[in-house]
């Protein structure tokens, strides 16, 4: 439990920042959509975000090698590790079941 709050902590983080990146860039508030249902399953849902992380990994240190920006580049690349950290934790679980 203390570990999936550790979690949630860091994606609130990650959603500040990348919002407040989008705000700076484009001057406009991000709009949000939910384009995937959870599962509702424990099982099922520890293996979805096991590979939602390893995804997101992939997707910001593609972000991060193309951004010229520091602050950017950086930013990515710790949500990368957090991402990283993460699906090591939700491998872990998983191995628990």
């Amino acid at each position: 439990m203390k570990r999936t709050l550790e979690i949630q902590k860091d994606e609130k983080r990650h959603l500040e920042e990348f919002s407040k990146i989008y705000t700076n860039l484009t001057e406009k508030k991000p709009s949000y959509q939910i384009i995937e249902e959870c599962p509702n399953k424990y099982r099922a849902g520890i293996e979805f975000a096991f590979k939602d992380e390893q995804e997101a990994v992939d997707f910001y240190l593609d972000i991060a090698d193309k951004a010229n920006d520091p602050f950017i580049k950086d930013r990515f690349r710790r949500a990368a590790a957090d991402e990283q950290n993460h699906a090591v934790w939700f491998l872990f679980f998983f191995q628990k079941i």
